[in-house]
């Protein structure tokens, strides 16, 4: 008998990156950007007005 090897959802998704082309994440980015513009798209800050943390920790 085979033991089977349990793959963590990371693991799997990890996987179908690795397979997709370059084009098709780029695609994907951008479905992401958009459908997260439209469910909180009044958090989304970006150009000249930005806060001091929204670039990240302070050195």
């Amino acid at each position: 008998m085979k033991k089977e090897i349990k793959k963590t959802a990371q693991e799997r998704q990890d996987e179908i990156f690795r397979k997709m082309s370059a084009d098709r994440k780029i695609e994907l980015g951008s479905q992401l950007w958009k459908l997260a513009k439209i469910l909180v798209g009044n958090k989304i800050n970006y150009g000249r007005e930005r806060s001091k943390t929204s670039f990240g920790r302070s050195h």
